[in-house]
C-alpha cells in the first residue's frame, strides 16, 4: 500500500515487527488509533503518534481511513565527524564582522545532546534559561556526550574562559537546551519528536526564536517524520536551522531535506566543501542552502575546556548564531524572511554559496 514506507516494510519482512510513526488527517483522530493499538509516544503537534507493529498491523494501519502514512522510526546520530583536545596556544575560533550585535534578548534553542553548564555560557551570568531532558529526565543541565556543548558554545559562547579567543557568533544569546541525544550521539526519531513537540508546546512561553538542529537521519521516501515536524515548527514562527549531513554528495540527511528550513553544509577556511558535507536534489530542488566553517573549528569541550571539532554540526550552529544576530535587530522577523536574509548575505565560491559573518 502507498500509505506504508517502504524502510518500514523491509524491516517488517526482516524482523517481523517495528517501531513506527503513525500519522492521520486531523488531531483528534489520534484517539481512534490509540483506542485500537498500544501507543507509545504521541506527537499531536503534526498529527501523529509512534507505536509497535507487526506486518498484520501495518496493514491495518494503512487500511484505516483517517491515517495518512506509517513510517518507519529512523535512527538519528549526531552529525559531527570527530575532533581531540585543543592544542595549548592555538589561536581559538571567533566569528568577526558581528558589530555591536551580539544576540541579547534572543533565545536560542539547541536540540542535541545536552548542554554542560561551562564558563562560557554560565559566566558572568547563566544563559542556560531552561534546559528539557528528553532522554533520563534529569533536572539540571549536562552533556554526556559533549557534541551538545560544542554546538553551544559555535552559535552563543561567551568567550570568558579563554579572553574572548573563542568567541560563539551571538556570545549574549540566551539557551533553551533540549536533550534528544543521549551519550552514544545516536537516537530514535521517537525521541527526536518528543523534543520538537516539547518545544511547540513551549516555544511561546519562552520566547524562543530559533533552533539549532544539528543532527540527522537517513531522509524517507515520502511522509518524513523528522521533515514534518521541522516544518511545523518553522510555520509556528521558529527559524529552523538544520545541518545537511556528514556522508557527502548525494546524501542529505533529514531534517535538513526541508525547504522550509536553512539547510547548512560546511567549507574550510579556504571556503572550500568538505569532502564529508552532505549535499543533493530533494523534491526537484538543491540543498544545502548556504555552507559555513566546519572544519577543524574551536570550541567548546564539555570537561570545561576546549577542543576541535568538524561536520556540518558545527556549521549550522554558525548559522543559527547569525539568525539569533537577525532577530536581535529585527525583531519581527518571520523564517522565511531570515532564510532570505542569510542565503542573500551569502558569498557564492565555485558555485557555492559560502556564508561567513
Amino acid at each position: 500500500m502507498d500509505k506504508l514506507d517502504k524502510t518500514l516494510v523491509s524491516t517488517l519482512a526482516a524482523e517481523g515487527n517495528a517501531l513506527a510513526v503513525v500519522r492521520v488527517r486531523n488531531a483528534w483522530q489520534l484517539d481512534r488509533i490509540e483506542r485500537h493499538f498500544e501507543v507509545l509516544a504521541r506527537f499531536p503537534f503534526i498529527n501523529s503518534v509512534g507505536l509497535r507493529c507487526d506486518g498484520r498491523e501495518a496493514t491495518r494501519l494503512a487500511a484505516m481511513q483517517e491515517v495518512v502514512s506509517v513510517t518507519a522510526q529512523s535512527r538519528v546520530r549526531a552529525l559531527d565527524v570527530g575532533g581531540n583536545g585543543l592544542p595549548t596556544g592555538a589561536e581559538c575560533f571567533s566569528a568577526p564582522g558581528a558589530g555591536r550585535l551580539t544576540g541579547r534578548g534572543v533565545r536560542l534553542c539547541v536540540m542535541d545532546t545536552g548542554v554542560s553548564p561551562h564558563t562560557d555560557v554560565s559566566v558572568p551570568r547563566d544563559r542556560i534559561v531552561e534546559f528539557h531532558d528528553m532522554v533520563t529526565g534529569d533536572e539540571f543541565p549536562y552533556d554526556d556526550n559533549g557534541h551538545g556543548t560544542f554546538v553551544t558554545g559555535v552559535a552563543a559562547g561567551g568567550g570568558v574562559l579563554s579572553g574572548g579567543r573563542v568567541l560563539g557568533v551571538a556570545p549574549r544569546a540566551e539557551i533553551v537546551a533540549v536533550k534528544v541525544i543521549g551519550a552514544s550521539g545516536e537516537t530514535g526519531a521517537f525521541t527526536i519528536l518528543e523534543g520538537m513537540q516539547w518545544l511547540f508546546d513551549n516555544f511561546r512561553r519562552l520566547n524562543v526564536k530559533v533552533v539549532c538542529m544539528s543532527f540527522g537521519a537517513e531522509p524517507l521516501a515520502s511522509a518524513d517524520p523528522l521533515k514534518l515536524g521541522a516544518e511545523m515548527l518553522s510555520r509556528s514562527g521558529i527559524t529552523v536551522v538544520c545541518a545537511s549531513g556528514n556522508s557527502g554528495v548525494g546524501h542529505l540527511k533529514s531534517p535538513g531535506i526541508s525547504g522550509e528550513v536553512i539547510t547548512v553544509g560546511a567549507v574550510d577556511e579556504d571556503s572550500k566543501v568538505a569532502e564529508f558535507s552532505s549535499s543533493g536534489v530533494y523534491q526537484g530542488v538543491y540543498r544545502p542552502d548556504v555552507c559555513a566553517p566546519g572544519v577543524a573549528v574551536k570550541g567548546l569541550d564539555a570537561g570545561g575546556t576546549y577542543a576541535l571539532m568538524s561536520g556540518t554540526s558545527v556549521s549550522a550552529p554558525y548559522v543559527a548564531g547569525a539568525c539569533c544576530l537577525l532577530h536581535e535587530k529585527y525583531r519581527a522577523l518571520s523564517p522565511r524572511e531570515a532564510k532570505r536574509m542569510i542565503i542573500a548575505s551569502a558569498r557564492v565560491t565555485d558555485g557555492v554559496r559560502v556564508f561567513r559573518l
